[in-house]
């Protein structure tokens, strides 16, 4: 089973579009026999895992060891601090998913990238739904630096759907 990291804002609650848009997405993930994995809590984080549980999927949340998650979480991993969590959620995934919005999310689409780029953990899938964090992908890019920087370039998708998204995580080719 692949695992796929989906990350976004812990704001958007249910009927909420990017609410929506995330539990689509948990759904096209568990639908591929993939298993959700994400920070565990509300939001973007809690509709991913709940569209995966609509389909008989499973999820993974990465949570603070005082922290409770989402009810839709199937297991729960426990972590000290921020960088443990971090790295969890990078190095359990075969690829990783961001939704827009959010500072938290901004952190990880940049930690992740420089882990890319120094080589710390091989490229994968990196899909962006939407086009709100292109700005910053471009940015991220021109401050890269080395062979890294290229297979950082290799691997940012960009996805119109939730659907589409969950495609290129699985390693489907780009629609043109």
């Amino acid at each position: 089973m692949i695992s796929i990291a989906v990350f976004g804002s812990s704001r958007p609650r249910e009927g909420e579009p990017a609410y929506e848009e995330a539990r689509a997405l948990g759904r096209a993930i568990a639908r591929g026999s993939g298993r959700v994995i994400c920070g565990g809590y509300g939001g973007v984080m809690e509709a991913a895992c709940r569209g995966a549980a609509d389909e008989g999927g499973d999820s993974v949340g990465i949570v603070y060891e005082d922290g409770s998650p989402n009810p839709w979480v199937a297991e729960a991993i426990r972590a000290r601090d921020l960088a443990e969590r971090l790295r969890q959620l990078r190095d359990r995934s075969e690829a990783w998913i961001f939704l827009p919005k959010g500072l938290g999310t901004m952190l990880e689409l940049v930690w992740i990238g420089e882990s890319v780029v120094k080589g710390m953990v091989a490229a994968r899938p990196l899909v962006l739904l939407g086009g709100f964090w292109r700005p910053a992908v471009e940015q991220m890019i021109s401050e890269a630096a080395g062979p890294g920087r290229e297979a950082l370039i290799r691997s940012i998708r960009w996805a119109s759907t939730p659907e589409e998204a969950a495609g290129l995580a699985f390693g489907e080719s780009p629609k043109s």
